[in-house]
């Protein structure tokens, strides 16, 4: 069986975080912090598996829509990932921690370990290539859960960067993004839609929500396992 190695520095979600093309000043100190942010927050895991969720609203430079589904790891998937793992981190993991694993819709896989009940995870994501000698490091998040677990916020605290996920049957319709992306509690510059057309420095009018909902009807179905 063809063995795939993990490493923390993963693909195209580190492509959908990534803040190397905009200045870190861009968002001042008055931003939200990752420890404000889930100093108060609550994250049940069970409560986002088997459904497909669409990062619909973001605070950072301008990114297409991450489409993720979420499931329990089986026990023969959490001993493969604790065979790929183990010896390759900086620090060491506790595999007695509560384990959620997120799937890309082009098949791209990421482990999710859970830190603490305020939706502290790190996540670890598949790639080929690592050597037994290479150490690596985990990609630290917070969860946050609003409207009864009917949306939930992502903050990756190395990038200083959020991004509001919602069930695909939810996405709240283009008069309601303004009032949904409050209820995060966020404070930060550049917030935008999935609606968003433009670029940081010349923003073009939000598309029709309704050019989104046709597209919508074609896409790819995730495969859970």
């Amino acid at each position: 069986m063809f063995k795939f190695l993990l490493v923390f520095v993963v693909k195209s979600f580190t492509q959908l975080i990534e803040a190397g093309s905009m200045p870190g000043s861009l968002y001042d100190s008055e931003s939200t912090t990752c420890e404000e942010f889930s100093r108060f927050a609550r994250f049940n895991p069970y409560s986002v598996v088997d459904d497909e969720w669409m990062s619909f609203y973001y605070w950072g430079p301008p990114k297409s829509p991450l489409f993720a589904i979420f499931f329990v790891p089986s026990t023969s998937q959490k001993e493969n990932f604790k065979y790929l793992l183990e010896g390759q981190t900086l620090a060491p993991i506790d595999w007695t921690a509560r384990m959620l694993v997120m799937r890309e819709r082009d098949n791209s896989t990421y482990l999710l370990m859970e830190q603490n009940d305020r939706g502290h995870y790190l996540l670890y994501g598949t790639i080929n290539g690592l050597v037994l000698s290479d150490v690596v490091d985990a990609i630290d998040l917070r969860f946050k859960q609003i409207d009864d677990g009917k949306y939930f916020g992502i903050f990756d605290c190395g990038k200083d960067m959020v991004f509001l996920f919602s069930r695909l049957k939810d996405i709240p319709k283009k008069h309601q993004l303004t009032d949904v992306s409050s209820q995060l509690g966020y404070r930060g510059r550049g917030g935008k839609s999935y609606l968003y057309q433009g670029h940081q420095w010349m923003p073009i009018p939000e598309a029709d929500e309704e050019e989104f909902e046709r597209a919508m009807r074609y896409r790819k179905p995730i495969h859970r396992g």
